[in-house]
């Protein structure tokens, strides 16, 4: 599988800068009749269903062509969805206002914050947790981030 993560990425590289986006997270999964490959992508303004369809019609072409995959397999492009959590630094600058749970090392531990992100800058995210205070992280310091939903 690993293998055929790593050619899906590479092949997928040039199809997303084609279009402005990048890739997220991608996965192979087994099922009933052949595999189900997942990309999650986004763009810096965020991506629509048409984007997603256009590059998922380039990408199978691509998977076709170098023949990655050996049997059947069904492909989803997708964008990664408010459950998924925040991998990239560069997905927080679309998110600034947003409340995120997020799991850092602090010290030697990890602790748990949740805040309404206010700013990005360089490396460093800062966030307005419940008591009003501001917190900033090291992008480096942070384990897991998901957005918080608001209902």
């Amino acid at each position: 599988m690993t293998e055929i993560l790593e050619k899906m990425s590479a092949l997928v590289a040039p199809v997303l800068e084609n279009h402005g986006a990048f890739l997220v997270d991608v996965s192979v999964r087994n099922e009933r009749g052949g595999k189900l490959l997942q990309a999650f992508i986004d763009t810096d303004e965020g991506i629509t269903i048409e984007e997603c369809a256009i590059i998922s019609r380039e990408f199978s072409q691509e998977l076709d062509r170098e023949n990655v995959i050996q049997g059947s397999y069904r492909l989803e492009v997708s964008s990664p969805g408010i459950d998924k959590p925040i991998r990239m630094l560069r997905q927080y600058r679309k998110n600034v206002g947003r409340r995120f749970n997020v799991v850092h090392q602090s010290a030697e531990t990890l602790t748990t914050l949740v805040g309404k992100l206010q700013s990005v800058d360089d490396e460093r995210l800062t966030f307005e947790i419940e008591t009003g205070e501001s917190v900033t992280l090291d992008f480096t310091k942070i384990i897991e981030s998901k957005e918080e939903l608001p209902w």
